[in-house]
This record gives structure tokens, sequence and C-alpha cells, in this order.
């Protein structure tokens, strides 16, 4: 009897081992492991990091990556996580490598417990070899200096450029050091910040340093001249020296110090008279795309269905990009939503993304046609004019349940007179009870509808009384006022740039509820004669330097059109209206 139950604790013993074996099995037979870099491409001499990640712990083999790279350093984290019970954890290895030669390098597969990454191509450029940049060579001895960088040097009003700005240091920094914004002499430009801070080394002149690097998008708005002022680096270093009576291991000096970058000159050209767009859009590239909430051939007369164009610019700002889908389009009435606009900030700079909603309602069944939609725009990297475009497409509507237009009539049955003798004495008595027993009951329907009505008002005239008016956002008086003080003194001083920013802060706090973004919005909400102005404004800020303007005359205007809004009903935005109100032909 003990003998049996010894062979069957062994047994079971036996089959619990090669359980858990067959799940350890299955882990690592469904373990995952991914690598990426944190940037691409990167210079010869400046390290850069590499990143494994694998839901498997272990010990990843770095051999294959010392043909091509340097090792310097290596750390290992583990994430744990739990969902519903389940305990899943992440382990990951960060490799600081730097390239032991320029070319196109591939980081080659990397095995962790029998899984591997996938092969990475890694651009790596030889020293200095940034002919977009105005570097200039480092100090031979310097232990901190700033470099600006710029792509390109020479471009279009309107355009986006790069702009980078390093801090080089050999030294540790002490607590408050700081780099300045981008500040401009002479020229307007708007500045975006893209991202965080990135740290990496780069060896110059045999000497190692930690790279403090920030990117920035730069918008020019007039052509000329864009003079950056140089960047400055205002902080302290530490010195490793021991101070004090005592001679403190741990005691250290710090100094502060002043540094700045050289300066920044970028030429800005208006844009090229072959533009045959309505507005400038110098872009790397745009893309014009549609979606449906319901395949759009399947239309019927009286039911909605909404159509969304989605507007994408590399290199261009939501702001910057044009409304869409706004033409009147025969038996069709259209309503468009409130657009969705957003940037996303990429290190390659800004893409603007503007999305428009538009319900759509056919009126009449039958075949319709939708009109195509062109966006034209400037490719900076052809140098050329190209054009987004969503083709014209035919619909077949069908009629709705409820359109009369699609049923016919039934006939009218032709009622034939009695023949013979009719007693006219009774016959006439029985129509005349049923009508009049109609007209009691048409009376006594109208007569229930008027109550109906008539309680309907009271009702809301005493809930209007109770409940408080609903606050309509109204234009802030005093921005209003500092934005249009602003503004004549920037069109008596000629200023293009300050005018327009002025004319948009005036018109925020004009339309609260829906502020133009651009000179080209805001004509449309204006009367004729100041949308004129605001048009030849927006055109002379993209064409040559050298063309006058007449800031005298547009605030002339201005001022007739804000007398004209003042008389508005307060609290009514009635410029708006026209946005929302549907469009159709007949």
């Amino acid at each position: 009897m003990v003998k049996m139950i010894s062979h069957t604790h062994i047994k079971r013993f036996f089959i619990a081992l090669l359980a858990a074996a067959s799940c350890l099995l299955s882990i690592h037979a469904y373990a995952t492991v991914t690598a990426f870099v944190d940037r691409n491409p990167v210079a010869q001499d400046q390290s850069f990091k590499l990143t494994l990640q694998s839901s498997d712990d272990g010990t990843p083999d770095l051999k294959p990556l010392q043909q091509d790279f340097e090792i310097l350093g290596q750390s290992k984290g583990t994430r744990f996580e739990m969902n519903n019970g389940h305990v899943s954890y992440t382990t990951s290895w960060q490799i600081m490598l730097m390239p032991r030669r320029a070319g196109q390098l591939q980081i080659p597969p990397l095995t962790v417990n029998g899984s591997s990454t996938e092969a990475i191509a890694l651009e790596v450029t030889a020293n200095g070899a940034s002919g977009s940049t105005n570097d200039m060579a480092a100090p031979q001895d310097a232990k901190l200096f700033v470099q600006v960088s710029a792509t390109p040097l020479d471009a279009y009003v309107q355009q986006q450029i790069l702009l980078t700005v390093r801090l080089y240091r050999a030294v540790d920094l002490g607590d408050g050091s700081s780099l300045s914004e981008p500040k401009f002499a002479s020229g307007s430009a708007m500045v975006e910040r893209l991202g965080q801070d990135r740290t990496f080394e780069e060896v110059r002149n045999g000497k190692n340093y930690a790279i403090i690097e920030r990117r920035y998008a730069i918008t020019p708005q007039q052509s000329g001249k864009l003079s950056m002022e140089p960047i400055l680096f205002d902080g302290s270093i530490v010195d490793g020296g021991q101070s004090g009576f005592f001679l403190d291991p741990f005691a250290q000096r710090s100094r502060r110090i002043r540094v700045r970058s050289e300066p920044l000159q970028l030429t800005i050209q208006a844009a090229p008279p072959q533009f045959s767009g309505q507005q400038w859009l110098p872009a790397k590239n745009l893309t014009l795309t549609e979606s449906w909430s319901q395949d759009p051939t399947t239309m019927k007369v009286g039911e909605p269905i909404t159509r969304t164009l989605t507007l994408t610019g590399q290199g261009l700002s939501a702001a910057q990009l044009p409304v869409l889908g706004g033409d009147a389009v025969d038996h069709l009435k259209l309503y468009p939503d409130q657009p969705s606009i957003k940037n996303q900030a990429g290190d390659q700079g800004i893409t603007g993304v503007r999305e428009q909603k538009i319900a759509i309602i056919p009126t009449q069944p039958g075949k319709l046609d939708l009109p195509a939609i062109d966006v034209k725009w400037w490719n900076t990297g052809s140098n050329r004019e190209e054009t987004a475009r969503l083709p014209a497409r035919s619909v077949m509507v069908a009629a709705g349940s409820n359109d009369q237009s699609a049923y016919t009539s039934p006939p009218v049955t032709a009622q034939t007179p009695p023949t013979g003798n009719v007693d006219s004495s009774a016959r006439p008595s029985r129509q005349g009870g049923v009508a009049n027993w109609w007209r009691w009951v048409a009376l006594a329907l109208g007569t229930g509808w008027l109550l109906t009505v008539l309680a309907w008002w009271i009702s809301g005239t005493r809930s209007h009384a109770a409940r408080p008016a609903k606050v309509v956002p109204k234009a802030r008086p005093d921005t209003a006022k500092s934005a249009e003080g602003k503004l004549k003194q920037a069109c008596l001083a000629l200023d293009a740039p300050q005018a327009t920013m002025h004319l948009l802060a005036w018109a925020k706090s004009q339309w609260p509820n829906n502020p133009p973004t651009s000179l080209s919005a805001m004509a449309r909400l204006c009367e004729p004669g100041l949308a004129s102005a605001l048009n030849e404004l927006d055109r002379m800020r993209y064409a040559e330097a050298s063309t006058s303007w007449n800031g005298e005359a547009l605030w002339k205007k201005f001022q007739t059109h804000k007398t004209k809004v003042k008389s508005d009903t307060p609290g009514k935005n009635a410029p708006l209206a026209s946005l929302y109100e549907s469009s159709e032909k007949k």
C-alpha cells in the first residue's frame, strides 16, 4: 500500500513538472522582442539610444552590434502590469551606441531568449555634412558653446522652417541655467517649439560633448530678410576643484557664464507669380480624403448622410488650411458642422489637420452630381504647383418613404348619378346629417388644437420668466478697444504683419464663439467694403517686399464696419449664421 502511494505521488510530480515545463515553453513561444532608436539619421560622432523591449526576461546578445557600433553603456528596467488578475511584465534595455563610420548602416537583428528583433536601417552622416545649416566650427578648447541651424535657409513666405538649437557642453551645469527663445531683429515670423529637449553625445575636435537639442517651427509672415538674434545661454558651470578651508572633497565651485550663438539670417521669397490657387499653401505634402457615414450610393430623399472631408498639410498649421465643401449643389441641402482643426508636432515640423463634417439631405430623387473638390498647393520639395483632388461623383437618390413625388396619385373614380325616381325629401336629409356630423368633429378638433397651442404658449412664457436668460458670450470691451488702438497704429505705420495680428485679435473678441483664424476667413464675415480691404492686405503679405499698402484706407473702412457691427442686436453673431445655414439650389 505504501509503495502504491509512493508511485502515485511520483507520477503526479512528473505530471506537474511536465505541465510547468509546457507553460514555460508556451511563454517563451509567445514572447516578443522589439527594437527602436531615438534618432535617425545621426552624425558619425554622435551617440544615439537603442531600446530593446521584450515580454520575457533574459540577456540580449549584443555581439552583432560591435562591427559597426561602439557600445558606450547600457541599462535595464522592468515594468509590471496587472489586468483582471493577470500579471504581465515588459523588460527594456537601453543601449547607448556610437557609429564607427558614416554611410547607410544597419542595426542587425538581436536575440533575446530565442526571439529576434527586426533589422533597422540607420543613416549616418559624415562629420560636418550639413549643407542647409550655418554651423560654425567648434572652438578648439571650448567647454560650452551654442550652435543654431535652419532648414531651409532660403524659403517662401508662410513656408515652415525647421530651426535647431544645440548646446554643447563638456562640463556640468549648475541650477538655473537656461537658453533663450528665438527672437528676430528684422522681419516677422511665428515660432512654435517642437516637443521636448533631446540629449545625446558627440565628439568634436577630440573632445566629448554632451548635447542638449531643441527644435522649433518657424513660419515667416512676410518676404524679405529674416534676421534672428543670437541664442543666449545664461547659467553657471561647475568646476571640479576643491574649495574651502577644510578641503571638503564634496565641495564644488561654480561660475556664471553667458554664451551666445552666431546670428542667423534667412531669405524669404514672395509667393511665386505662377501659383494659380486662391490661397497660398506652401507645404511638404498635402492630402485630401473623404469618408461617409454610409454608402453614398444608397441615398434617399429626406434622409441625412454625413460626408467627412479631411485635409492634411505637412509643413502647414491647421489655421492655414482652407475651408472645404462649402459650395451649393443642386437638389441637396448642406449643413456643415463646425470644423475640427488640430496640429500634430513632430521632429520634422508641424502637420495641420482640418476635418469638416457636412450633413447632406437630398431633396429630389434621381441622379445627382457631386462636383470635384480641388485644393491647389505649392510643393516646397519639388518647387512646383500641385493639386489635391477629390474627383466628381454621381449618385442615384431613391425616393424616400414620405416623398410625395415618388408616388402617383390614385385615379379619381367618377360617380354615376342614380337613375330612376328618387325620394327628393329623404336623400338630401341623409347627406346633410353626415355633413353636419363631420363639421362638429372638425370643430372639436380645431378647438382642442387651439387650446393646446394656448396652453403651450402660457407654459413657455412662465418657464422663460422663471429661468434666467441664456448667457451669450459677448466681446470684451477692453480687449476689443486695445486691439483697435494697436490696429490704428499699425495701419498708420504701414506695418502689415502687425495689422494682421491685431485684426485677428479684434475678430476674436468680436466673434468669440467661432473666431476667424485668417484674413480670408474674416473677410467672409464682413461687409463688402472692409472685405475687399482685408483680401488686399492678405494678398500683399504674399507679394514682394517692395509692394505698397494703403493702411489708412483699411483703417477708415474698419471704422465704418465697426459702427455697423455695434448697431446689431447684442449677443447675436449675425455673420456666423451664413456658415451654418443650408444651401440649396432649385
